[in-house]
């Protein structure tokens, strides 16, 4: 799925709110885990209309602002301003209820709140939209925290609320849309939902694309460097920088003509029958750095720069000035 597809989806919903469907759940711990919410209408400015108004409003101003970027999730390393495509499958999807019965929210149910799904839909489009449930907003959750209303009569007064509250807030922290998690906030997902899990198995995936490649001696120095960090996953996401390396994807002989060839990488790590041999962690950085391209040279100053982070390149139009005119 593409930055546009998801701009285009959010467009379609948005843009004639009247038409888009809108239902609330909450997410539980227990069984069934999503529960759809009821709510009262009392005309047109109620509760339930306000509150669609405002996540269709973050919708909009927040993932399709004419600047929003996505990148897939294979850059996460970078740790760019962007939305990540994180994509849904077997091995990973954070939140299966999605899919189930919903059953109906009670007032029992506070207390095993994990999040609120927002579901708008038209046609045959749909965004789920997750709001984290953080325990200040379940000020009633663990039942320490004493909450007051003000009463007007002879004089204004203070009660104690007895009953649990929900705080909504306009806030999306991260979408469903067509099997992808789209977010912005992975850390939300490494800490709740597993997401480190997701990154090792990538990097997981990653090496054995190298291994198949038969550019590498041994691949025992990249496993030991995916799981480095005491069990954070900050080395296998640069391992994940590579998944999609189109360094990989060359063809053997030319690949080796080119590393002999570039004044950089030509004995830059040591090699032994047409096999680098990786006997440290910088040698394995300086692999990744290799299939990730990460050096650029500049074709008008023969400069080499550092792009850590980057993108491909439009391709220049032949036979046109710099107006595109012929």
């Amino acid at each position: 799925m593409t930055g546009q597809e998801i701009k285009n989806i959010i467009s379609m919903l948005t843009e004639k709110p009247e038409e888009c469907g809108f239902e609330v759940y909450i997410i539980t711990k227990s069984e069934p885990q999503l529960k759809k919410m009821g709510f009262i209408e009392k005309g047109t400015d109620n509760f339930y209309q306000k509150l669609k108004e405002s996540i269709i409003k973050s919708l909009s101003e927040k993932y399709n602002d004419e600047e929003a970027e996505y990148v897939s999730a294979d850059y996460i390393a970078d740790d760019q301003r962007k939305f990540y495509i994180i994509p849904i499958s077997q091995s990973y999807n954070p939140l299966p209820m999605l899919n189930t019965k919903a059953g109906t929210f009670s007032k029992n149910d506070i207390g095993d709140a994990t999040g609120i799904a927002f579901s708008l839909r038209r046609d045959k489009n749909q965004i789920w939209v997750y709001q984290h449930l953080w325990s200040i907003m379940v000020p009633n959750k663990s039942k320490k925290n004493l909450m007051a209303r003000l009463v007007s009569g002879e004089r204004d007064v203070f009660e104690e609320m007895t009953d649990p509250i929900i705080t909504f807030t306009e806030k999306c922290d991260f979408l469903v849309i067509d099997n992808n998690i789209i977010t912005s906030d992975y850390k939300l997902l490494q800490n709740s939902f597993g997401f480190q899990d997701y990154i090792r198995l990538r990097a997981d995936k990653t090496i054995e694309a190298i291994e198949s490649k038969g550019i590498v001696a041994k691949v025992d120095k990249l496993k030991a460097y995916v799981n480095r960090g005491n069990g954070k996953p900050k080395y296998a996401k640069k391992m994940m920088r590579i998944s999609d390396s189109k360094v990989l994807k060359m063809d053997q002989t030319k690949l080796w003509e080119n590393i002999h060839k570039s004044t950089r990488w030509n004995g830059k790590i040591k090699e032994e029958n047409g096999k680098f041999l990786l006997n440290t962690f910088a040698q394995v950085e300086n692999l990744i750095d290799l299939l990730d391209e990460r050096y650029t040279r500049s074709d008008i100053t023969d400069t080499e720069y550092d792009t850590d982070v980057k993108r491909v390149a439009e391709p220049v139009a032949t036979g046109t000035d710099n107006k595109g005119k012929k």
